[in-house]
């Protein structure tokens, strides 16, 4: 009994061991449902990585209008759905204000980062309805790099319908100590029968980093 105890024991330190190495070598990952009252930050520390949301400057002092939550707006301090648009191209759906954001690698060893965009399927708006209902392959999702302030000139564009699993940044190195601005439109393509209205697209962004040994 004696002897079987012990073993047990030293199975169980085997396993918590084993755990923890897995966790320190693993990924990090976060999902976060924006709802930011206007003129104030979040600041999310997912462990290596600083997430900062926020709606003026103090997100990154070279940009002056950090833009609006993704697919909401602000209404007497709360959030609620806003009615996503068709536009005739993308340059002209560029103009909208877009959603920025910054994240920093506060750690020691350099990550490859991963962006995904996902619908918020719980999201409900009295008298409006998903635009995915009936519109899904009509999405556009623009995403560029904003470290010097609002860049529409390279903007990775996509369908929304044709992202693997939502993602929209795949394996961007981020060094450590450093960060990276990046600014975020959606909007309805030119081809959206004229039939849409009264929709809207509320979606979460999750973040994904996989360290880099030295």
């Amino acid at each position: 009994m004696y002897i079987d105890k012990i073993l047990k024991k030293e199975v169980l330190i085997l396993i918590i061991s084993v755990i923890s190495v897995l966790i320190l070598l693993g990924s990090v990952s976060y999902s976060y449902f924006f709802v930011i009252n206007k003129g104030k930050s979040n600041i999310i520390n997912v462990g290596d990585l600083e997430i900062s949301f926020c709606t003026d400057e103090s997100c990154n002092k070279k940009i002056p209008n950090f833009g609006q939550v993704i697919g909401t707006k602000n209404v007497n301090n709360t959030s609620v759905a806003e009615q996503i648009h068709p536009f005739i191209d993308d340059s002209e759906a560029l103009k909208k204000m877009p959603y920025i954001f910054n994240i920093k690698n506060t750690g020691s060893l350099n990550t490859l980062l991963t962006i995904k965009l996902h619908e918020d399927k719980d999201y409900s708006y009295k008298g409006y309805e998903s635009v995915t209902v009936n519109y899904k392959d009509n999405i556009r999702i623009g995403i560029s790099n904003c470290n010097d302030g609002v860049n529409t000139t390279d903007v990775d564009i996509l369908k929304y319908s044709d992202s693997t699993d939502g993602m929209i940044l795949r394996k961007e190195v981020l060094e450590s100590k450093k960060d990276n601005t990046y600014c975020l439109w959606t909007w309805l393509d030119k081809d959206t029968p004229n039939s849409v209205m009264n929709t809207y697209f509320v979606a979460n962004l999750d973040f994904k980093a996989e360290y880099i040994p030295n």
